[in-house]
């Protein structure tokens, strides 16, 4: 746990080098032609959205397998005839009860998959805010796929709402996979469509996520894009296991920063608030 604590608060300690004066529009919209445009505004504004669901249990290996070696049969017996029927009544035999290394070797010749889906809401500066996720994870690989839908009041107090979406997909590989920890690295691309621009950048993340007692699970991560556009998105809370059902809930940081791609000028939101959802591992 502490090696990746490190980690962690420096992913978070960067959103701070995203810091700049308040933009004069929301992030990817044009600004205004009026004389009210030299006039700062605090795009500061709350957000949620949730991790997704899955329960920290890796698969477990088979370790040991066990071979039964066939008896073999010497060519002086009384001719080929007996030899053949020997072999036979032995198969026979080897079938009718198989042994242990015909279910281990069956165990280890399958490579289970886990299926993950789930969905998060949560208020958002005067809006809403949802994620729609989907994991498919093996031993150590897997692919990730979440999208997040933001609807905000306008930020110049125009009529309407401003409608931000982001999308995230990712290769995944997990490191470290015990009975009580995963951690995992994931790299792919992410998209954001803001009013005026639609926005695709390479994409970096990582998360851990630590069995704390019986079904409770302390889920964290960080996700980062850079280039056209610059993203930090963080979120830490609990998840709860009730079967394959999961609930969870905690806190999100996410930063968006259009670069001043849109119109020369740097707009940048910043949202921090609570998401809580529900999901399914199978």
């Amino acid at each position: 746990m502490s090696a990746f604590r490190p980690a962690l608060c420096a992913a978070f300690a960067a959103s701070l080098l995203l810091a700049a004066s308040p933009a004069e529009a929301r992030f990817g919209k044009k600004s205004p032609d009026t004389s009210e445009n030299k006039k700062d505004k605090d795009d500061d504004q709350g957000s949620s959205r949730g991790s997704r669901v899955h329960a920290a249990t890796p698969v477990v290996r088979e370790t040991h397998s066990y071979r039964r070696e066939r008896p073999s049969y010497s060519a002086h017996v009384h001719g080929d005839a007996v030899v053949a029927a020997a072999e036979l009544l032995t198969v026979a035999v080897e079938a009718s009860s198989p042994g242990p290394a015909l279910v281990v070797r069956e165990q280890r010749d399958v490579q289970p998959l886990e299926l993950r889906v789930g969905l998060n809401v949560g208020a958002l500066g005067g809006g809403l805010a949802g994620d729609a996720f989907l994991g498919i994870e093996g031993e150590a690989l897997g692919i990730a796929v979440q999208g997040t839908q933001l609807v905000l009041p306008t930020d110049d107090g125009t009529p309407g709402t401003d409608d931000l979406r982001l999308a995230t997909m990712h290769l995944t590989w997990a490191p470290v996979s015990t009975d009580r920890v995963r951690w995992r690295l994931e790299g792919g691309v992410s998209t954001a469509q803001a009013p005026d621009i639609l926005f695709v950048g390479p994409s970096l993340a990582t998360s851990l996520e630590v069995c704390v007692a019986g079904p409770l699970d302390l889920e964290a991560r960080v996700q980062g894009t850079a280039g056209t556009y610059r993203q930090l998105d963080a979120s830490a809370g609990l998840a709860l296991h009730l079967g394959a059902l999961m609930v969870r809930g905690g806190v999100r940081g996410l930063v968006l920063d259009d670069a001043g791609r849109v119109d020369g000028v740097r707009h940048v939101d910043r949202f921090v608030g609570p998401y809580a959802g529900a999901g399914f591992a199978f």
